[in-house]
């Protein structure tokens, strides 16, 4: 979104020059503010997810050796096929 409202604003160049608060200069604040808004919902989606997949181990414990592999999603469920009665 925030780059169609950049491309809009500098439409045939009319963003050089325009005064404030005219269309093409508050397309470009529109744009930023979308910009910086969608780095600030990233960075909590990153925040949520490491929390969750990756969480910091508990005080004392000596954090766990890398294997180069994700983590397991947390709660996974057994593979492989369901026992038989």
């Amino acid at each position: 979104m925030s780059d169609y409202l950049f491309a809009a604003a500098q439409w045939r160049g009319q963003h050089r020059g325009a005064a404030k608060g005219s269309p093409p200069k508050l397309l470009m604040e529109a744009a930023s503010r979308s910009l910086s808004v969608a780095a600030l919902a990233d960075e909590a989606d990153l925040a949520t997810l490491r929390a969750a997949y990756d969480p910091a181990p508990p005080p004392g414990r000596p954090a766990r050796a890398s294997t180069g592999l994700p983590p397991a999603p947390p709660h996974a469920p057994p593979a492989g096929p369901a026992p038989g009665r």
